[in-house]
């Protein structure tokens, strides 16, 4: 669906990350946990196509916060002109918005024994906050992991659900010095008595791979969101495929299919 939304708020957060906050009530009624949009900045004509963003937080109008209700919030990185253009967005300001995009993640409902595993590389973490927000696990570990301590997200939101929020910086600057898939090889011992593991992943290729390999000695279930350039966003283009296990159908559409896959259906060499 095309609608349109207007700009609340955008801050910077850290060095290159930045906060939008719009008003959209129908993005905020339909979105759900690991679905994306499609974004543009309407008072630009260039760069023409839109671009894709995981939803951090959602506040559907029957939700009792009425200060927010009815708005989106995205966490964005600086990378490029169409995101250099959103730093530039002032309140009031309308963007373009086309969404709920993707398949999103499958969210059973959880026993009270549930042990809930987020895994975030960069700013992959955003798209799993939802999670947090939309369940009640028994047991909740975060792994949070960037190049730098100004690629560490989120962390504070997570603190209010859980004590167990881990981080790896790979220069050391913050945390478990290494990726976060080593941080996260290094804690196994934390469940390796726990029956019901719940493993929600979104990060770059090389995290997803390396958690897949992880899994290799003593597999678990895990739902990955991957990262990719995307085009149109919902399928037209078939500029995101993935290849895949399926006999059927090896290359799967991130943006139709995905975002969100079985973490152990991915060809990832």
């Amino acid at each position: 669906m095309e609608t349109k939304g207007t700009t609340l708020s955008n801050r910077r957060i850290k060095s290159v990350y930045f906060k939008l906050e719009i008003h959209c009530p129908t993005l905020a009624e339909q979105i759900k946990p690991g679905q994306f949009i499609m974004l543009r900045v309407t008072r630009h004509t260039a760069p023409l196509l839109k671009r894709p963003f995981s939803v951090y937080r959602s506040y559907p109008v029957r939700r009792p916060e009425t200060r927010h209700r009815g708005n989106i919030v995205i966490i964005y990185k600086r990378v490029g002109k169409g995101t250099e253009r959103m730093t530039e967005l002032k309140r009031g300001e309308n963007v373009e918005l086309i969404g709920p995009l993707g398949n999103g993640f499958s969210l059973p409902p959880l026993p009270s024994s549930a042990n809930m595993i987020l895994i975030g590389g960069g700013v992959g973490i955003v798209s799993l906050y939802s999670l947090v927000e939309g369940s009640s696990p028994g047991n909740l570990f975060v792994f949070v992991g960037g190049r730098t301590k100004e690629d560490i997200l989120c962390t504070s939101d997570f603190k209010k659900f859980t004590r167990h929020v881990f981080v790896a910086t790979e220069d050391g600057s913050l945390g478990f010095k290494g990726t976060v898939i080593d941080l996260f090889r290094s804690e196994r011992a934390l469940f390796k008595e726990m029956d019901s593991l719940y493993v929600y992943s979104c990060g770059p290729t090389a995290m997803l791979k390396g958690l897949s390999e992880a899994a290799a000695s003593k597999p678990f279930a895990c739902q990955a969101s991957l990262e990719t350039r995307m085009a149109c966003g919902f399928g037209a283009c078939y500029g995101c495929v993935v290849k895949t296990k399926d006999p059927q159908t090896p290359y799967h559409r991130v943006c139709k299919e995905g975002p969100v896959f079985d973490l152990h259906e991915i060809l990832w060499d």
